[in-house]
């Protein structure tokens, strides 16, 4: 299937966009289809916006709706996912589809706002007759969202959205694919900070949801004392509450606050700080390099889920380079593919597309991807036996990425991390 075939068989104009390499000019980002026929107004299938539907009839698409950011702050997350996601779809439809019927994605920009993704979903559903959503970035976004899942009894899975409140006894719908919740980072930063035995631990984190979730982890799971400071979202002098920490600080955790991670990093080298490690936000890796430059080969550690250095991640990074050669797969790109495998994996195992039957598969599914370990999940949504990688920045470009002149090089891993308890 070439490119073109496959955009018209994904039904999204936002896509076209954003696989081009350009969100300009986007609109309301294209959730009206140009090949599958469901687009905002038609296609209503069978679903009546409760998310008990059939997905549609038989003969048509299987539609999953996206509410990623394309736009914004976090734009440069979303566009990853969404392309990510795109190709994996590609995959599957060219491979026969799901149940003898193709997958399609419809799309719309939320740039991060909670009543915007909520306004998409509430649309993708019960227009469209959407059987999954995708793509939420940051906490309030994720929060806003698992309840209109929950709502609509509609699977709900996550881009980036890591605050512990957005998984609980009231949110059964939401599951988590491309970050780990606060907690469970926060256990795997432990696990750095015990291995290399450091002992003097500065944090800022962000007045917010995932800020003060990563505050609380730390309290808890952090053996050795640390310095936490909090700083407003909007914070762009970070400098009085570097100079509070000690000269000799040896890891700065700039992980709940990923507003200010790259000017917190940056400051802290211009007053004299030199901590052997600077914990990041989780932005795609071609955003911190290019915000940090050289500077991120110094102490910048980016955290992820996927393993690029398996035969399986290279070969679809390659995949993607040809299909895509104006882009570069990476850790971000990883996480929308592997929910594009992971909806049609559920949807086989449950031999319907229906919300309920997808929500129902995913909890029991241990699902092979892109990760360390097998994707499965406790009934809540929370990712079970999940490993987190830390990974410095070099100098050497991947051979399926040989253009550029930066890479990854892991430094560590994390223990396969237990279900977070709620």
């Amino acid at each position: 299937m070439d490119r073109r075939t496959f955009l018209k068989a994904s039904g999204s104009a936002t896509t076209v966009g954003v696989l081009a390499g350009c969100i300009g000019g986007n609109g309301n980002g294209g959730g009206n289809g140009n090949g599958g026929g469901n687009g905002n107004g038609g296609g209503n299938g069978n679903g009546n916006g409760g998310g008990n539907g059939d997905g549609g009839s038989s003969d048509e698409p299987i539609v999953i709706g996206a509410i990623q950011p394309l736009s914004g702050n976090f734009g440069p997350w979303g566009q990853a996912h969404q392309a990510g996601l795109e190709y994996g779809i590609q995959e599957i439809n060219a491979d026969g589809g799901v149940l003898d019927r193709e997958l399609e994605v419809v799309s719309n920009d939320t740039a991060s706002d909670p009543s915007q993704a909520d306004s998409y979903f509430r649309e993708f559903v019960e227009q469209d007759d959407a059987v999954a959503i995708t793509g939420a970035v940051s906490s309030d976004v994720g929060i806003r969202t698992s309840d209109t899942a929950q709502e609509l009894e509609v699977p709900n899975f996550l881009h980036m959205a890591g605050a512990d409140a957005v998984i609980n006894d009231q949110r059964q719908h939401t599951f988590r694919v491309g970050l780990l919740p606060a907690s469970n980072t926060m256990i795997a930063q432990s696990q750095l900070i015990e291995e290399r035995g450091y002992e003097n631990i500065g944090a800022i984190v962000g007045d917010y949801a995932w800020g003060r979730s990563i505050e609380a982890a730390m309290q808890e799971q952090f053996d050795v004392d640390v310095q936490i400071e909090v700083a407003p979202v909007g914070t762009s002098d970070f400098r009085p509450y570097l100079r509070s920490f000690d000269d000799d600080i040896e890891f700065l955790n700039a992980t709940g606050h990923p507003p200010g991670n790259f000017t917190i990093t940056q400051q802290a080298f211009d007053i004299g700080l030199d901590p052997d490690v600077v914990s990041g936000s989780g932005f795609p890796p071609a955003v911190i390099q290019g915000a940090l430059g050289d500077l991120a080969q110094e102490a910048y550690l980016h955290y992820h889920m996927s393993d690029y250095t398996t035969d399986e991640y290279i070969s679809v990074a390659e995949g993607f380079g040809e299909e895509f050669p104006d882009q570069d797969f990476d850790t971000h790109h990883s996480y929308g593919y592997v929910t594009a495998h992971l909806i049609a994996a559920a949807i086989e195992n449950a031999g319907e597309a229906t919300p309920a039957a997808i929500t129902e598969a995913v909890r029991d599914i241990e699902f092979e991807t892109l990760y360390p370990e097998p994707l499965q999940y406790t009934n809540g949504g929370e990712p079970d036996g999940q490993v987190q990688i830390y990974s410095q920045f070099t100098s050497e470009a991947p051979e399926y990425a040989s253009d550029r002149d930066w890479g990854l090089s892991e430094v560590f891993r994390s223990d396969p991390l237990p279900a977070r308890e709620y």
